[in-house]
This record gives C-alpha cells, sequence and structure tokens, in this order.
C-alpha cells in the first residue's frame, strides 16, 4: 500500500508536440536534347528532403532526380534526359502542443513512399515530356515539454519492508 502521502514532480523530457502527413502529386516538364516520339521508361531517384518548422506548419524542401528514357527520331534511336528539380510542400500540423519549449523545436521528416513516376507524357508536339510524380510525407515535430507525475511514499511497514532503506535496495526493487 501506499501512504496518503503524495506529492508531484515536474520532469522535463523530450516528447513528439505536434505531427502530421501528406500525400502529394506534382507534374514536373524535362527538356529533352532531341525531339521525343514515345517514351521507353522514366525513374526517379536520389531523393533528399529536410523539413522546418514555420508557424504551425512544416516546410518540407526537397529534391530528386528524374531519368527519363525516350526513343526520338521516328522511334529509330533512344536517349536518356535527366533533370534535377526540387519541390516545397507545407504540412499542416495536428495536435501541435503549446506548452513544448519554442526554443528547441526539432522537426523530423519520414518519408513513407518514396517519389515515384505515375507517368510521362510527350507534350507539346515533343518539345517536352511531362512527368507526374507521387510522394507521401510524414512530420514529427520534437521539443522539450513538462510533465506533471505523481510520486508517492511508500508505506514501509505495510508493504512488508524492514525499513526504508531496504525498500531502496536494488535487489529488493523487484518486490515493487
Amino acid at each position: 500500500m501506499l501512504s496518503k502521502t503524495a506529492d508531484y514532480r515536474e520532469i522535463i523530457t523530450s516528447a513528439v508536440c505536434g505531427k502530421g502527413s501528406k500525400y502529394a502529386q506534382s507534374t514536373y516538364t524535362i527538356r529533352t536534347a532531341n525531339r521525343p516520339t514515345t517514351i521507353g521508361g522514366c525513374w526517379v531517384m536520389n531523393h533528399t528532403c529536410e523539413g522546418e518548422l514555420v508557424g504551425d506548419v512544416v516546410e518540407v524542401h526537397g529534391r530528386f532526380d528524374v531519368n527519363v528514357w525516350y526513343s526520338y527520331n521516328a522511334n529509330s534511336e533512344t536517349a536518356v534526359a535527366k533533370d534535377t528539380v526540387s519541390y516545397v510542400e507545407h504540412i499542416s500540423l495536428v495536435d501541435l502542443d503549446p506548452n513544448c519549449f519554442q526554443d528547441e523545436l526539432e522537426v523530423a521528416v519520414k518519408v513513407v513512399q518514396q517519389p515515384n513516376c505515375l507517368d510521362a507524357t510527350v507534350v507539346d508536339a515533343g518539345a517536352e515530356i511531362l512527368v507526374r510524380v507521387e510522394l507521401d510525407l510524414a512530420v514529427e515535430v520534437i521539443g522539450r515539454t513538462k510533465l506533471c507525475v505523481l510520486t508517492c511514499v511508500p508505506d514501509v511497514k505495510k508493504e512488508g519492508f524492514e525499513d526504508e532503506s531496504s525498500f531502496l535496495d536494488v535487489e529488493s526493487s523487484d518486490r515493487l
């Protein structure tokens, strides 16, 4: 049994103070050295991103390489068009804790689904290629916050301990 004497302690710890996620599709224009006839394939690779808290929204800045394999000269030759594209996604936060200490907030970005090409289309009479890419991101804002926990002093005699020092003994701690 615990004694009726109870107290509260405030513990400062790191915790997730807000989180959010976003699925996005965007279209990028890739210009080629030749006038493409057909698309043979499209790959998205080398994705990097980072986030920062701007007000109550996380702004994720990222970039990735787009490689499009295409044919030209009436499908008689092939080439690969390569381009690095950048993006910015704004992710709204849910349950942003106003009690987090605002001085040391950290933003963690998790890529739920890497950028992936949904389709690539030759447009404008072969002048350029439009590439539609999907991406799924999740963010967490991590900061210092204060927890209030109840602390109780055990009633040593009712718990079967000889005295308070045996209660605090490491070997006796399994009786808790």
